[in-house]
């Protein structure tokens, strides 16, 4: 019979005896131990970005055919590419938008809207502090762990630091949201990491402050074993 203890999957009864497959103890692995089972990304990502004046940009993120955007109305979702299409309308004239291949990730596209949504609400939006790149700069980073490339953010990096200047060259056709000021893009990344589990800073017993990942883990295993052995 060897080490491996066999035992029948419910998940792979089949109609006859013969059609079961025996399910192995080797094969379910151990947490934090990579084996052929592990998830395989499968939710096909792209950037989607459409020029609209010298150094400014709109720009959607596209999640298995499905564009979620944002604006003052919050996250948006349509199929195919249609914020780029009404911009397009808007302005009067044909603009085929550059779609930017960012592979595969774990996460759908209901996942990434239930993780950021709080991040953006409706009637946060802001032109140059918190607009569609932020919002596509933040979900390509949950989804692929990716940044967008910063030449599609220079008119809100500079916007940022003189919005009075851009306000008083407007005329008075962009107003600063305050609903937007204290966003906070490096921030939410932060908050956002799906890796960050492991490398924010955990205490050891004593309070002695701990940074290294494999050391956190350690910690916080000993402590569970000695909460298993009080329960007993």
């Amino acid at each position: 019979m060897g080490n491996a203890v066999q035992r029948l999957c419910p998940r792979r009864f089949g109609g006859s005896p013969e059609a079961r497959e025996p399910f192995r103890d080797s094969e379910a692995g151990a947490p934090g131990m990579s084996t052929s089972r592990e998830r395989v990304p499968v939710n096909t990502v792209q950037l989607v970005v459409s020029s609209i004046g010298p150094g400014a940009y709109h720009s959607s993120v596209v999640v298995n055919g499905e564009e979620y955007s944002f604006s003052d109305g919050g996250i948006q979702t349509a199929p195919g590419f249609a914020s780029h299409t009404a911009m397009a309308e808007q302005q009067g004239k044909e603009n085929k938008p550059q779609v930017i291949d960012f592979g595969k990730s774990h996460y759908s596209g209901s996942s990434l809207r239930a993780k950021i949504e709080r991040y953006f609400l409706p009637g946060t939006y802001d032109l140059l502090r918190k607009n569609c790149n932020s919002f596509s700069d933040v979900a390509l980073f949950y989804l692929v762990h990716k940044r967008m490339d910063g030449k599609y953010r220079s008119m809100e990096k500079l916007g940022s630091s003189f919005s009075g200047l851009v306000q008083g060259f407007s005329g008075g056709k962009y107003t600063p949201n305050p609903k937007a000021a204290d966003f906070d893009i490096e921030q939410v990344i932060k908050e956002i990491d799906p890796e960050k589990v492991w490398s924010t800073p955990g205490h050891a017993t004593g309070g002695a402050v701990l940074t290294d990942p494999g050391a956190m883990r350690e910690a916080r295993l000993a402590a569970l074993s000695r909460a298993d052995g009080s329960a007993a």
